[in-house]
């Protein structure tokens, strides 16, 4: 019966492969056993605000002082100029991680275990709600996708994103981190604006609200995903005239969707006015965009971080752009837009490499939008017996790439932040690190890149 409904549904097989293989890689590797390995780095401050909140009932973190050696490490903060101690990451992530933390903490109360918001039991819960987000945004991009293509295009298309890029690192490794909560809300919000564009609605326009605060709370400059709302479906000047009108009539929906995404960012301004004093509040000090100076070819190509050379499938996906103005016109310009501006802006931050990471991973949440040039190109090498198998090919050859690389990053063969030509090809083909290899590599230098200073 299962295999029956498998060879009926061979699209949803695609992500049925996807989740058992990121399910194992956790069940072999069973970081919420390590203390401190799930929540660590960045999502420490992304899920502090719940225990704050709902443990210590003090989102100010004056509990910090009380117990430096205990709380430090787990509730990392700088002073505002009120005194107060404020968390420099946005609570998006808290509000996503929400329902699961509540599980486990009632878990951990039934059970007698520990409720201080950090064993073992709050971490499978982070790792569960990753897991359950991913398998939300595969099954809505599956059924985006089979808008427009078959299943089998669908199920190639679902596989290489899935295995072939690196949303597989985060959600097989650092699974609580923000990019596959954002590629949930981006497929959901892609999905939910073909859904209004057919049919406007209350319903819908209410969805539209609240994901878009919730994806801006995560990150504002993901805004920019409104040019999508904007510009699916247009193809000429009059085309825009039409949208803009349908806006218009529709006026109370567009006050009902601006309603909805602040109400979103309200708990967030009440936090900044209660610790900062003011209702908005720019909590990432002196680091900035250098709209003037993006380091574009670095962003797509460098040794250090390179997207393309680090998750070369997507090249595909940006050829499938120009062959979207050919067999998907109506859908190519709000594609096209929303690409060149993505990469613009993820260019222009001071930190291009965004830190330590495997390849360049501010644009994870874009795989939502660039699965469907992706699965043009797909649809085009699939016609004729050679095309099909140079699909083959490539399909093969950068999944295994990829999932070869996400092991080479976690044995430390590929460096989080300072790797160089000669360290990668001193790497390449290797599973563990060389011992020469440190010598190798190079640390950036972050003091000059906040400064918006080329590298010596």
């Amino acid at each position: 019966m299962i295999i029956s409904f498998l060879k009926k549904n061979t699209a949803s097989l695609a992500i049925l492969i996807i989740l058992t293989v990121v399910i194992a890689v956790h069940f072999n590797l069973h970081f919420w056993k390590h203390p401190g390995r799930i929540i660590s780095s960045d999502i420490v401050e992304y899920y502090a605000y719940l225990p704050a909140t709902f443990i210590y009932h003090d989102v100010s973190l004056r509990f910090r002082d009380s117990d430096p050696e205990k709380f430090y490490s787990k509730f990392w903060a700088y002073k505002s100029g009120s005194g107060k101690y404020i968390l420099k990451m946005s609570m998006g992530l808290s509000i996503m991680y929400a329902p699961f933390f509540f599980i486990a903490h009632a878990w951990s109360l039934c059970t007698g275990q520990d409720t201080g918001g950090y064993s073992p039991v709050y971490e499978f819960f982070l790792i569960f709600a990753a897991v359950f987000y991913l398998a939300l945004g595969l099954f809505t991009l599956k059924k985006i996708l089979l808008r427009y293509f078959n299943s089998n295009i669908t199920f190639l298309c679902l596989l290489g994103i899935g295995l072939g890029t690196n949303l597989f690192y985060y959600s097989a490794l650092e699974a609580p981190m923000t990019h596959v909560f954002s590629f949930c809300l981006f497929t959901l919000f892609l999905n939910t604006t073909i859904q209004w564009l057919e049919k406007p609605s209350v319903k819908y326009t209410l969805a539209l609200g609240l994901i878009t605060g919730l994806i801006t709370l995560i990150r504002p400059t993901n805004l920019l995903i409104l040019f999508v709302f904007l510009l699916w479906d247009i193809v000429s000047l009059q085309d825009l005239k039409q949208r803009v009108l349908l806006i218009l009539k529709n006026y109370r929906m567009l006050l009902l969707f601006a309603v909805c995404s602040i109400l979103v960012w309200v708990p967030q301004l009440i936090y900044w006015k209660y610790v900062s004093g003011s209702w908005l509040y720019y909590s990432y000090g002196d680091e900035h965009f250098y709209f003037g100076k993006p380091e574009l070819i670095n962003v797509l190509f460098s040794y250090r971080k390179g997207w393309l050379l680090y998750t070369p499938l997507m090249a595909f996906a940006l050829a499938g752009i120009p062959l979207m103005f050919r067999y998907m016109r109506e859908k190519s310009f709000s594609v096209l837009l929303y690409t060149v501006l993505c990469i613009y802006i993820v260019s222009s931050w001071w930190c291009w490499w965004y830190g330590g990471s495997f390849g360049l991973r501010a644009f994870i949440e874009s795989y939502a939008i660039l699965a469907i040039p992706f699965a043009v190109v797909i649809k085009w090498l699939s016609k004729g017996l050679l095309k099909r198998i140079v699909l083959g090919v490539i399909l093969i050859l950068f999944i295994s790439l990829n999932l070869f690389q996400t092991a080479q990053y976690y044995y430390s063969a590929i460096h989080w932040d300072s790797m160089t030509k000669a360290a990668y090809w001193d790497s390449f083909g290797r599973l563990y690190p060389s011992s020469r290899h440190d010598q190798l590599t190079k640390l950036p230098d972050y003091d000059s890149a906040k400064a918006g200073q080329k590298e010596k």
